[in-house]
């Protein structure tokens, strides 16, 4: 099932989420064409349940599809209108049509959305609820907006009260999965480059410094995509399942892995990456904004520290091994 659904999400955005397109909504085009071809995919009702109409499936089924929208930096909230028809079909509520992102609270009435990326709406978290506003009747405050999120306000009757849900790990599992995506593409493209562009007479690749750093980069590449994939382990309360420990240390690693594989990569290709019309600059930018949503490195290594003093443990090594094993570890009688 992985594959086929990742074969598939590779199909769909290769043909409809080519750079130009991505560009275009990016630059305020319209989503529509791009959207209708998710919606017509089913992808959008994967962790739905199968009474509500969905798919029913987890979040570890669902983790291709979303990398595969970071591999080609979508700038639609895919993987959050999954998680947000999820939490609307677990408290009965029917879903309505169109994008829906999870809004980051930015002060009373106020959230904060990632810039470049369209949606009609917005889920935004409050104390013990949840509001699902639509952002056409949000009012931007651009002071108090910044390059990371730009920040829209609406009148105190606005919105649809909703049942609360785990936003926050809900959110940062699905920029884990879309940053681990992205990385892999910019991984791809780092190797093709290097092997191609010739200096001194011989392909980049072939001088050691390069092939360290790349090997580097690897690494980092390939622990992110393990971060992301045992994020998604259902074995949580959280959304679909999701474990906030899980997706903690995997916001962390991969946020960590980010730093390092744009850094590289934009090394190893000569800064072609600064300037928006190489490919390059939409996936590395879309790193440093999935970094920054929903908690950043520092915020999940602080959860996680007071996770680990709670237990209990004299050790890390048992904290690990019962909260972030591949499965779940069995204890003695």
């Amino acid at each position: 099932m992985d594959g086929l659904l990742a074969r598939s999400a590779e199909e769909l955005f290769t043909r409809h989420a080519a750079s130009e397109a991505v560009r275009a909504i990016r630059a305020g085009g319209s989503p529509a064409a791009l959207w209708g071809e998710i919606e017509a995919s089913g992808f959008l009702d994967a962790l739905v349940p199968e009474a509500a109409g969905g798919a029913d499936l987890g979040p570890a089924e669902a983790l291709p599809v979303i990398m595969a929208a970071g591999r080609f930096a979508v700038p639609l909230p895919v993987a959050e209108t999954m998680l947000a028809r999820a939490i609307l079909a677990a408290a009965g509520e029917a879903a309505p049509e169109g994008a829906i992102a999870l809004a980051e609270p930015a002060g009373e009435g106020t959230a904060r959305l990632p810039p470049g990326q369209h949606a009609d709406w917005a889920l935004l978290p409050l104390e013990g609820r949840a509001l699902l506003l639509p952002v056409a009747e949000g009012r931007e405050d651009a002071e108090a907006g910044s390059p990371l999120g730009r920040v829209l306000r609406w009148p105190g009757n606005a919105g649809r009260p909703v049942p609360a849900a785990d936003h926050d790990a809900a959110g940062a599992w699905a920029e884990v999965a879309v940053m681990a995506g992205a990385m892999e593409r910019i991984l791809e493209d780092t190797v093709r480059h290097a092997r191609e562009r010739q200096q001194f007479g011989r392909p980049v690749a072939a001088f050691q410094a390069v092939q360290q750093q790349v090997s580097v980069m690897t690494e980092d590449v390939f622990a992110a995509r393990t971060a992301a994939q045992l994020a998604s382990v259902a074995d949580g309360e959280g959304v679909a399942g999701l474990n906030q420990a899980r997706v903690a240390a995997a916001k962390l690693r991969v946020g960590e892995a980010a730093v390092r594989v744009a850094a590289i990569a934009h090394g190893v290709q000569g800064a072609m990456g600064i300037t928006e019309e190489v490919d390059l600059h939409l996936l590395t930018a879309r790193l440093q904004l999935g970094r920054m949503r929903f908690g950043g490195e520092a915020r999940w290594a602080a959860w996680l520290g007071r996770r680990f003093l709670e237990s209990g443990s004299a050790e890390t090594l048992p904290f690990v091994r019962t909260h972030l094993a591949p499965i779940a570890t069995e204890t003695a009688p």
